[in-house]
């Protein structure tokens, strides 16, 4: 008998899900995105480098610095090189002075600079452009003043830094003023002290400790003596050489203390009163018709007086900016406005109280400015003669 061998069945047929369907598509769509992502991320990089390999202008300069077709950083490393801190030299007639931009609160802004030098033209030289700290180019300023005043003396005019007209020069256009690294000081006129009657002194003396920014004209009218008695008594032949911390002797019984009889009749015997006398140079606190406190004071120069009058106090500011026609003063201390921009305020510019100086304010030093601050109210009667 023939046996017949049996057929193995075959393997059932395996059903193809959706998932393996679109499995390929996945693939190359992955590949797909892949390569998108790689192309953009290779053309930033292009970009890149097409933005850091950009150049100057040809022949562009700046302030004499050739930046003409170097690259924005190479420019750049070259800008702060040579004009980071450059000295100013500051000039008044024939003489001269230096600072650094930073003494006197400048800052070269690079990123403006390197914009202005993308845009110019070829073989164009601009000016770099600066920033100010007013606050940092008053006390450098006020440092060189130091050096750039002339005092006056009883035969001769002296000269003296107008602080905040220079002040106004550069708030409005720094850059420019300093662009070509000269600064022209705005300087006016010191008239000479008049001199007092001289006189042979047999009384009481008083020591005088020289102090920085004093001058044996303005020391002779705090005490209300002679300019050439103080000289006499101290064998003084030049009165342009004191020096700080030089001991006078004063041929007086102390600092001048004038009694009402001196000052001008207050506007009011009640309460309290301020009055100012541009002719005296000083300034008067009475308080029910008594006089309790008086010192030298700063009026408005012969082009820019102090207003004449009755008027009063309006509003006090601890520190208040100032600003005029051609001159800025930041943070002015201790300032009590009694008519319009006319103030009573305290003065760090300049320490020659006794003799207009201002453009039309009341200057006080710091000190006696707080005093009548702190002791006047708004409201109080202010009379200007």
């Amino acid at each position: 008998m023939t046996t017949q061998k049996l057929r193995q069945p075959s393997a059932p047929h395996k059903p193809v899900t959706n998932h393996q369907r679109w499995l390929p598509w996945l693939v190359v769509g992955g590949m797909a995105v892949t390569a998108l992502v790689v192309f953009m991320m290779i053309a930033a990089l292009l970009v890149l480098v097409m933005l850091s390999s950009e150049r100057m202008p040809s022949g562009v300069q700046v302030a004499g610095v050739p930046v003409g077709g170097k690259s924005v950083e190479a420019a750049a490393d070259l800008l702060r090189a040579n004009l980071g801190d450059r000295l100013v030299t500051f000039t008044d007639g024939d003489r001269s002075w230096q600072l650094t931009l930073s003494q006197i609160g400048a800052r070269l802004d690079v990123d403006a600079t390197l914009q202005a030098a993308q845009t110019a033209a070829a073989g164009a030289v601009i000016q770099p452009k600066l920033t100010i700290d007013l606050g940092q180019a008053q006390f450098g300023l006020l440092g060189l003043s130091e050096q750039a005043n002339v005092a006056a003396t009883n035969d001769r005019p002296g000269r003296s830094m107008d602080i905040p007209v220079s002040l106004d020069r550069l708030r409005v256009d720094a850059s420019g003023e300093l662009a070509d690294g000269i600064f022209e000081l705005d300087m006016f006129i010191v008239e000479a002290l008049p001199d007092a009657a001289t006189s042979t002194y047999t009384g009481q003396t008083t020591r005088h400790i020289v102090e920085r920014g004093e001058e044996l004209g303005l020391i002779a009218k705090q005490y209300n003596v002679s300019v050439q008695d103080i000289a006499s008594l101290n064998g003084i032949t030049n009165p342009d050489l004191l020096y700080v911390g030089q001991e006078l002797t004063i041929p007086a019984a102390g600092v001048y203390q004038p009694t009402a009889a001196d000052a001008p009749a207050p506007p009011t015997s009640v309460g309290k009163a301020i009055v100012v006398s541009t002719d005296q140079q000083r300034i008067y606190a009475f308080e029910n018709g008594q006089l309790i406190r008086s010192h030298l004071t700063s009026t408005g120069l012969p082009a820019t007086p102090t207003v004449k009058g009755d008027y009063k106090i309006y509003v006090k500011y601890v520190a208040d900016d100032m600003q005029g026609a051609d001159y800025f003063l930041p943070q002015v201390p201790y300032t009590m406005y009694f008519y319009r921009g006319y103030g009573i305020h305290g003065t760090y510019w300049h320490n020659n109280f006794g003799r207009p100086m201002s453009h039309g304010c009341v200057n006080l030093p710091v000190g006696e400015a707080e005093w009548f601050f702190n002791w006047a109210e708004v409201g109080t009667p202010v009379r200007v003669v």
